[in-house]
């Protein structure tokens, strides 16, 4: 009768079920070892025999339930790693598509013409250097203005073919 202590309150309920007693969920491991001993027709070989065979089925179903678990939450941590990598795999991908578009960007700039670009830059310079380049007075010496300016002009690196638009 021991054998009726080890296991839990469940496996005496799913126990005195298969005697057909009637029995209360309130009862107690003690009370319901006493209800199963009780009973008529006890054998003890056989109810020992179906007390193991319960407890085993509940601890096979446990560990198949446990290894299930496990499985799943495998799958769930590979699918989050394959989501990742695909994530990370989406993002280099964007970098690499942004700088291409960014050098066709700066190409495009370049091949439409440096002639353009000479112009914005001479406009930029011409305002740029007026901040330099002292403003000529009538009542001034016009060479000193002009050896002015072109000291003014070569040390900003203005080449001669800019120095009229500067005037």
């Amino acid at each position: 009768m021991a054998y009726l202590g080890k296991g839990r309150r469940e496996d005496l309920f799913v126990l005195a079920t298969e005697l057909n007693l009637r029995f209360d969920k309130s009862m107690t491991i003690a009370t319901l070892k006493d209800l199963i001993t009780g009973s008529e027709g006890y054998d003890e070989e056989l109810i020992k025999n179906l007390h193991t065979t319960i407890v085993e089925d509940r601890k096979s179903n446990e560990e198949r339930i446990h290894i299930e678990e496990r499985a799943l939450k495998l799958r769930i941590e590979e699918r989050e790693e394959k989501l990742r990598i695909e994530e990370l795999r989406i993002d280099e991908q964007t970098r690499k598509d942004e700088f291409k578009l960014e050098k066709l960007r700066i190409q495009a700039q370049f091949n439409l013409g440096a002639a353009t670009s000479e112009g914005s830059n001479t406009k930029f310079l011409v305002k740029e250097v007026s901040k330099f380049i002292h403003r000529f007075d009538l009542k001034e010496d016009i060479s000193l203005y002009l050896k002015l300016f072109e000291r003014q002009a070569q040390r900003l690196d203005i080449s001669q073919e800019h120095w009229v638009l500067i005037y």
